[in-house]
């Protein structure tokens, strides 16, 4: 590092101790980042049931070359667009060698993920200026309920890049509004190929109701939607034609899938983001009634509050109860939230910064106090429930594990010594924190919760006595995930007795569903 000696630090000694402050803090952003996207996605079996799906599919594009309509062994109609089970596809080939097939795929994630946040601190800085990308960056990855979605396989990861491009293209318009449009498709296209009709309608819709307010109502508006949609529609063109060409009854049948629910669920999603988007919730909900007189003239808060109500409300009457749909919120909000980080009096971030050692600090004593019960079988009521929970696995002793939990136990501790709490470092706090309990997890607990959740052993059982007799079984009373995972272990999709004519001379019955 240089130093320039002939500077006038008396005068400007304000400058560059900023403009080191910044780099340095940016730098460790992109390092936490990696450590809390890197987690968790390799070193275990696909946990059912959220990662069965996407691994059947996955395997079917590798094993079969279903590039067009790859589908779960569960299922017999598609049921999103197969771009996220692509790329998938594409980091198991190319990891082939050195990892698993469901390990590879994970870490397409960090492709995703890395470029949600590049969009999501682009729009940010956008939108409130520059400085305030990172924060964005921090609340997101502090929202308490992405630490287990964002690292699974599950297409709504793809689906979250196209919505944080489109909100930065609403974002971009006023200043480069034909380069807005280019994200804007490219966006609204990723959105479509990932998540099917529905975040495309959601999309459309938020750019229909930013016409509320003045300042979008202008011819360049309309010009700047009009070049997105072409450009959307040379993109997700070539597989919709694909599609109808090679099944169109079942091209038709998708077209028309979209279903209003009979049970809207304003209260499940209501409910679900109280806990799923904290903290980005409450600073989102002060800074909205500090500022209320304020949203119909600020693009800052307008972009964010339509999506996010737009969001709410087809999620609502379109979706069926699940915390994936939760995801989402948490960018909207993120936005929001970042407005209200430097305005927060001292004893409003001395709350929240508190409330995060001791919410933080009781889940890392759980996580520690169950791994040493597993270990000891001290204390006994613990063990027993510890034992049940992971499917009664005998713990075995990892040194590695425990010496890298317990450095990260220890570098938590000690980033809670602070002299000095400014507001920003709330946010910094929060997000490294939940970086730790995430990583402490992860270390310790992996063998038992693969334990609970994963198929390999009775599966890889199944294959050899396949192998010997036969490449076709009946399933009953299996659920969509066993099937599914029945498919990955064997190389084989079920058969349903009922809706298939096949003559299979083995039969695989669950007893319990």
């Amino acid at each position: 590092m240089k130093f320039d000696l002939e500077h006038d630090w008396q005068g400007n000694m304000s400058t560059p101790r900023k403009n080191l402050g910044e780099k340095t803090k940016l730098h460790l952003f992109f390092v936490l980042s990696l450590i809390f996207l890197l987690t968790g996605l390799i070193g275990h079996e696909p946990w059912r049931p959220l990662e069965s799906t996407s691994i059947s599919i996955i395997l079917d594009i590798v094993q079969n070359n279903h590039i067009i309509l790859p589908m779960a062994a569960s299922e017999d109609f598609i049921t999103n667009p197969p771009l996220y089970a692509y790329v998938g596809a594409a980091f198991g080939k190319l990891f082939s060698p050195i990892l698993d097939l469901h390990d590879a795929a994970r870490l397409s994630n960090i492709f995703w993920l890395s470029l949600t946040l590049i969009s999501l601190g682009l729009m940010t800085r956008e939108l409130w200026g520059q400085g305030f990308g990172r924060q964005a960056g921090l609340i997101f990855i502090g929202s308490v309920g992405l630490i287990l979605n964002i690292h699974s396989l599950i297409p709504e990861i793809a689906t979250l890049l196209g919505y944080t491009m489109s909100l930065y293209a609403f974002s971009l318009y006023f200043r480069r509004p034909f380069r807005a449009s280019m994200v804007l498709g490219f966006g609204s296209s990723i959105a479509f190929l990932s998540g099917g009709i529905v975040p495309l309608l959601i999309i459309f819709l938020t750019s229909l109701c930013l016409l509320i307010f003045k300042n979008w109502r202008n011819k360049r508006y309309f010009i700047f939607i009009a070049i997105s949609f072409v450009i959307n529609l040379l993109i997700i063109t070539p597989w919709l034609f694909s599609f109808n060409y090679l099944q169109p009854d079942l091209f038709n049948s998708w077209l028309t899938s979209l279903r209003f629910s009979s049970k809207l669920l304003f209260n499940y999603h209501l409910q679900g983001i109280l806990w799923f988007t904290w903290p980005a919730l409450p600073l989102s909900i002060w800074l909205i009634i500090k500022d209320h007189k304020e949203i119909f003239n600020k693009k800052k808060l307008q972009i964010p509050i339509i999506f996010l109500l737009v969001l709410l409300i087809i999620l609502s009457i379109t979706s069926k109860p699940n915390q994936t749909n939760l995801i989402p919120f948490t960018i909207p909000l993120s936005i929001i939230a970042v407005g209200a980080i430097d305005r927060l009096n001292r004893s409003a971030a001395s709350a929240l910064n508190w409330f995060g050692i001791l919410i933080f600090g009781f889940i890392g004593f759980l996580i520690w106090l169950g791994w040493f019960a597993m270990m000891t079988e001290i204390p006994e009521k613990i063990y027993e429930r510890m034992f049940f929970q992971s499917a009664n696995y005998i713990a075995e002793f990892e040194l590695f594990s425990f010496i890298f939990a317990a450095v990260i136990t220890a570098l938590w501790l000690a980033s809670i010594i602070k002299f000095k709490i400014t507001n920003r470092s709330v946010i910094s706090n929060w997000a490294i924190w939940i970086t730790m309990v995430w990583v402490t997890l992860i270390m310790l607990w992996t063998p038992f919760i693969d334990n609970r959740k994963d198929y390999k052993l009775i599966f890889t059982d199944v294959k050899q006595q396949l192998i010997k007799s036969s490449t076709c079984v009946y399933v009953h009373n299996l659920s969509d995930s066993q099937i599914n995972l029945l498919h990955y272990y064997t190389g084989i999709k079920g058969t349903d007795s009922n809706l298939e004519n096949k003559a299979c001379r083995l039969a695989l019955i669950s007893l319990k569903k």
